[in-house]
């Protein structure tokens, strides 16, 4: 009975000599270290860190319902909601380079790090801007098949390690910096040791600073790793991507006509990929008056006796650099006084914090107020642009129903003009060069062909003109070429 006893006390010993050996062991382990080892489990969880590393390429189709911030009817709205559609993602780490193809008719958006990418868009196809290129990089680089790579590499930081609950389970969530500066919280389940969520601020065009997270769930097998079939983006707390995925493979045969780049614009894609500017091409149309053609969007600028009035400040300030570039060749160094924008939508605005670090006057409908201060205040220090820079306070001006712009050289009319693609727009008339400035009403992209695009909104414009009575001989659009009116009227007589 007594050796019983005695082995009994014996193995409680140690076993709690263990246990001591076991915790302080732990215990000074730094809060880098544990994190570290959060990770490491993570990555065994999707099938190891080796197998992990061994994914060349990831091929996934599905579906995608994306939602465009600032791209809503009224100001007063965040997202822009679109159905859900197929979608196809190819990615080629090796590159890197991606194709992705989107909705029925499988439209093509092809993006190379090396030789640049395009996109098409009703029958034509455009070179991507340095941007894109750039924004699609980051992507590449917390994709979930790879992230834990690039986390554990010896470019990132990993800085500690915490609790939280995340939709009633415990996680762990461990910080990890990029080798681009990027702080990620990243949620792992108690549990699965899966990753649940990727929590960051990112640069992001024209908000600056701006909280953005990725929720991941629904992990399956595809080969030797486990990888989510759904994803879900929120930005500014809202929801602006859902991908379900139907298929996954890693590392198939890749097709290599599907990363082809059309000859006729290779070599424009190759010279934008990496560039520190885009193309505005000024041509004048009128006396004193220019149309800045950029290469998906565009704005014109109007030469006063001193000073200068620019109608649109659009996609990014790379743009909107190059476009004072090209005011300053046209006309000289007048001051430019006033930004007039067309509506809120941030394609058209995602430029005007560089012509407000000018001293320009952000002039736009009163509708829209509150959305453009806060685009021309929100913080900027990741990417600190020429506003954040100069700290210079913006100013603002509102157009109710109308406003006219005049010093006896040049008369530009500001007029509201009610429709279906957006609240609180502006239309830009100039009756002495019988022309009109307008945005997203009627377009014709360069190299557009068959049956032109007539949306209801063309329709609308068209009466808002005649009932004004103004004599129109050209529309200046805010995307695509230089229109003669008759091209409007025309295409209205097609479509019925």
């Amino acid at each position: 009975m007594k050796y019983p006893e005695w082995n009994s006390s014996r193995f409680v010993l140690v076993f709690s000599l263990f246990l001591m050996v076991f915790f302080e062991a732990n215990c000074t382990q730094t809060p880098a270290e544990q994190g570290r080892q959060a990770l490491e489990e993570a990555a065994q969880a999707m099938g190891g860190l080796e197998a992990l590393r061994e994914i060349e390429n990831i091929s996934r189709e599905g579906t995608t319902q994306p939602s465009s911030l600032g791209q809503a009817r009224t100001a007063s709205e965040r997202l822009y909601v679109q159905p859900s559609r197929p979608y196809t993602q190819i990615i080629d780490f090796t590159v890197p380079r991606q194709v992705e193809m989107t909705g029925a008719a499988r439209t093509l958006r092809v993006t190379d790090w090396e030789k640049g990418g395009y996109r098409e868009s009703r029958g034509t196809v455009f070179p991507l801007e340095p941007r894109h290129l750039n924004g699609t990089r980051q992507e590449w680089d917390r994709d979930i098949s790879r992230f834990l790579v690039y986390a554990l590499g010896e470019e990132s930081t990993i800085q500690g390690i915490g609790q939280h609950e995340l939709e009633g389970r415990p996680h762990r969530v461990v910080s990890v910096t990029s080798m681009d500066g990027i702080l990620y919280k990243v949620y792992l389940d108690d549990s699965s040791h899966l990753i649940s969520k990727l929590e960051f601020t990112e640069d992001r065009n024209p908000y600056g600073d701006l909280a953005k997270e990725r929720l991941f769930s629904d992990y399956r097998e595809v080969g030797n790793v486990k990888l989510p079939f759904s994803e879900t983006t929120k930005e500014m707390g809202l929801v602006t991507q859902v991908r379900e995925w139907s298929s996954i493979i890693v590392n198939a045969e890749l097709r290599e006509d599907l990363f082809e780049i059309p000859s006729e614009i290779q070599e424009k894609a190759r010279s934008l990929a990496h560039a520190d500017t885009v193309p505005v091409i000024p041509t004048e149309i009128a006396e004193g008056v220019y149309f800045g053609e950029g290469i998906g969007t565009n704005n014109m600028w109007v030469e006063f006796e001193e000073f200068v009035l620019v109608v649109e400040g659009p996609n990014t300030e790379m743009q909107t650099l190059e476009a004072i570039h090209q005011i300053q060749e046209t006309i000289g160094n007048k001051p430019i006084r006033y930004l007039v924008t067309t509506h809120h939508h941030a394609d058209h605005v995602g430029g005007i914090r560089g012509f407000a670090a000018e001293g320009a006057t952000i002039v736009t409908h009163a509708q829209n107020e509150e959305v453009i201060r806060e685009i021309l205040t929100r913080p900027h220090t990741l990417n600190p642009d020429r506003l954040a820079q100069s700290q210079l306070e913006p100013q603002i001006e509102t157009v109710e129903d109308r406003k006219t712009i005049s010093d006896g050289t040049q008369t530009v009319e500001l007029v509201h003009l009610p429709n279906p693609h957006v609240d609180g727009y502006l239309a830009i008339y100039l009756p002495r060069a019988q022309l009109l400035f307008e945005s997203d009403m009627f377009e014709i992209l360069q190299g557009e062909t068959g049956p032109r695009v007539v949306r209801p909104e063309a329709r609308v414009f068209y009466d808002a003109v005649r009932k004004a009575r103004w004599r129109v001989n050209q529309i200046v659009p805010g995307h695509g070429r230089l229109l003669k009116w008759q091209e409007l009227v025309d295409a209205l007589e097609e479509s019925g």
